[in-house]
């Protein structure tokens, strides 16, 4: 075969190569577009870092960006994501929990590729929330019909390593990442308390009310906060004394205080957040919306934030970094709504791609260096055309006959 033949077909397979990656990218790219605003959020992982990327759970997808900069990141054909958790770690890894089966799934790069990591179990149902214990690389696993699950992230694989079982549903597990191991897990009507790094758990019964909310700031020691039913917020620094820290939130003797949401700034632990509704009466309770307070010194005192047209709100999702900047979902709508410094952000969608974790656009750059080979292939393929050309007329013009030789078809 001649060296022009060989150019042409390994051209051609450039060619054909940079097409493809190009299409591929352009596929890609579509998918990527991002939207300003969510519509159904389900679960919500702030970011933990203060340029660090947020991640939500709508209408079963997962999305990762910031508010008003969303991108939806592909998961596993058929997973129906309910919930999401990341690591203070490392950035790139991600665990999502299935709500249609008992099942999680680890990405180790950002959410680009996952592993299915089934739970040990017999049981249906589906993963209603994770909690990641950084330091001890623990993952707490809470589903709605078989307790909560413990599982150690090797690295090279998921071992499970405790099974806490429940006659309730898990709402909500929350972990802190220091080396104390200290971990809640609450039902709709009971809070369980970690011991031994979650090998076994002890029940919260000191209380004066039911908890309906429960968050841990990254304080030194980890301080956790519960909210109650009646009676506002419980602070503890070892989840077995509680002090109520209720400063601020105009909870008046006779009254019930009734906390629907909680949250904590992911690198400002001394800044929380905290939804709130007065309920009075004795027979029949009038329950009246209070809106959002914010505190900035570790709850000690509680000013006001914003309200949500007197609607109650049901869950707090604050923009990492950012002081009094918090998106709202309420008892009316599960879209975010913006509260205190938080951008309003308009439902409609933009065209730009959000930029990958690392900056750079492999796909991109794999059809343009295609692309150049192929470039060059042809440059070296006129190359031979125009020399053989020359030769030629220089044979002519010297009078010479070149006869080249007819080969015979065998």
């Amino acid at each position: 075969m001649s060296l022009r033949k060989l150019l042409m077909i390994v051209v051609t397979i450039l060619l054909t190569g940079a097409v493809l990656v190009s299409v591929v990218n352009a596929l890609e790219v579509g998918e990527q577009a991002t939207i300003a605003n969510l519509e159904n959020v389900r679960d919500y992982a702030p970011a933990l870092t203060a340029d660090g990327i947020h991640y939500a759970v709508d209408g079963g997808e997962l999305f990762g960006g910031a508010p008003g900069a969303w991108q939806r990141i592909p998961t596993p054909n058929g997973v129906l994501v309910n919930t999401v958790a990341n690591s203070r770690q490392d950035a790139n890894l991600l665990y999502i929990g299935a709500a249609n089966e008992l099942a999680i799934y680890r990405s180790t790069d950002a959410g680009k590729n996952w592993t299915k990591i089934p739970l040990d179990t017999n049981a249906l149902g589906g993963v209603t929330d994770i909690a990641v214990d950084a330091a001890n690389r623990l993952i707490y696993v809470g589903t709605d019909t078989d307790g909560l699950h413990r599982l150690r992230d090797v690295g090279t694989s998921m071992i499970a390593g405790g099974h806490l079982l429940l006659d309730e549903p898990v709402v909500e597990v929350v972990a802190e990442s220091s080396s104390v191991g200290m971990a809640f897990v609450r039902t709709k009507w009971n809070l369980y308390r970690a011991e031994d790094m979650g090998l076994r758990w002890v029940a919260v019964e000191n209380l004066p009310s039911p908890a309906t909310a429960v968050i841990i700031a990254e304080t030194t020691p980890p301080t956790a906060f519960v909210g109650t039913a009646s009676n506002g917020v419980r602070m503890s620094q070892d989840g077995v004394e509680w002090q109520s820290v209720n400063n601020g939130l105009r909870f008046a003797p006779g009254s019930q205080l009734y906390i629907s949401a909680l949250a904590v700034d992911a690198v400002q632990p001394e800044v929380l957040y905290v939804s709130a509704s007065l309920s009075l009466g004795s027979a029949v309770l009038y329950t009246t919306p209070l809106g959002v307070s914010m505190s900035t010194d570790g709850a000690r005192i509680w000013e006001d934030l914003a309200t949500v047209d007197n609607v109650a709100v049901t869950e707090l999702m604050p923009v990492t970094g950012r002081t009094g900047a918090v998106y709202a979902l309420t008892e009316a709508s599960r879209t975010p709504v913006a509260l205190g410094d938080a951008p309003v952000i308009e439902m409609a969608a933009t065209q730009a791609p959000v930029a990958a974790a690392t900056g750079i656009d492999f796909l991109s750059i794999l059809a343009w260096v295609l692309a150049g080979l192929a470039a060059v292939g042809f440059a070296i393929i006129l190359w031979l055309d125009v020399s053989r050309r020359r030769r030629q007329t220089r044979t002519t013009e010297q009078g010479v006959l070149v006869v080249e030789p007819i080969r015979r078809k065998r």
